[in-house]
């Protein structure tokens, strides 16, 4: 899949709870772009995805780049989703998304693709796509706070690859092993995936300076400012309807709790440090001691 500059495709990534749906769908307002949702999902993925975090390579590419190139050019593949999805509001949702991405394609729009779970593939897709990447940054304290208040466990069994660590986490690869063997507390898989996660992204980002990285509280304190810079770097038009949209999703007149966990619509100055009402100061002091090893390259001490 080639593209031009004025159509590479975007991706927006990050550990899941890391605000990467808001700004994911604050970016798909600018004309000419079209907003794919998750497909590393293994809920929404045609078949080949079939575990949560897959990391894709060079070596193992053949077997989930052609799904990608069909979401990547709005081409729906609705039967292997029908054959997977057997509940009537499953069925229900894909007879939706598909007609949605007929629409979608019509328009020959630039894909945006929004998907934490690709956050470990983001080099493999940026290469194999042309993309301009976003990585959205949170502070592990409001993660892990997220994570206990959904009640979101993860297993880290997903992580093991035909019995092997991937490269890019393996500096965690003995506590993941543990982890997959014998599951510890939610807030001890927190501080154990937003280490393994962060410490990607940090190398990331000393290989990559024409990424674009944000840290979610950034954004939050100032989203007019933010997203005008943001769709300057990408190229994409800031309309006045994009600019009142962004605007309403994140006014103080908003909640300061998201309603769902994929809603938009957010007071995002007053929910920033949230997370200080939500864990113990035992709980924040244990985040802070277990994640020390990567927060310093994201945060200071102030931030806690």
């Amino acid at each position: 899949m080639s593209a031009t500059a004025d159509k590479r495709p975007i991706l927006v990534t990050g550990a899941h709870r890391s605000g990467t749906t808001w700004v994911g769908k604050m970016l798909a307002l600018a004309p000419g772009v079209g907003y794919v949702h998750e497909p590393f999902n293994p809920r929404f993925s045609a078949g080949r995805f079939d575990r949560y975090f897959t990391v894709v390579t060079r070596e193992n590419e053949t077997r989930y780049a052609p799904e990608l190139e069909h979401v990547l050019t709005f081409r729906y593949e609705l039967v292997p989703r029908l054959r997977r999805r057997h509940r009537p509001k499953d069925v229900a949702r894909t007879f939706r998304d598909f007609g949605r991405t007929q629409r979608v394609r019509r328009r020959h729009p630039r894909p945006l693709m929004k998907d934490p779970i690709a956050l470990l593939s983001a080099e493999w897709l940026a290469q194999r796509f042309d993309m301009d990447v976003v990585v959205l940054i949170r502070h592990p304290a409001a993660f892990a706070s997220s994570l206990k208040r959904l009640g979101w466990r993860h297993s880290f069994a997903n992580f093991l690859d035909g019995g092997r660590v991937p490269e890019v986490i393996r500096p965690y690869e003995d506590e993941i092993r543990a982890q997959a063997r014998e599951p510890g507390d939610l807030l001890a898989q927190a501080a154990l995936l937003w280490r393994l996660l962060y410490n990607a992204v940090a190398s990331f980002r000393e290989r990559h300076e024409d990424w674009i990285f944000l840290r979610h509280e950034d954004v939050s304190l100032e989203p007019a400012a933010s997203f005008e810079r943001l769709y300057e770097r990408l190229g994409l038009e800031l309309t006045g309807a994009a600019q009142a949209e962004i605007e309403r999703a994140s006014a103080s007149g908003n909640p300061s709790a998201l309603t769902t966990p994929h809603a938009v619509e957010l007071d995002s100055a007053a929910s920033l440090g949230r997370w200080r009402d939500e864990l113990t100061p035992d709980e924040v002091e244990t985040l802070r001691e277990r994640t020390s090893d990567v927060w310093p390259r994201f945060y200071s001490d102030d931030d806690w």
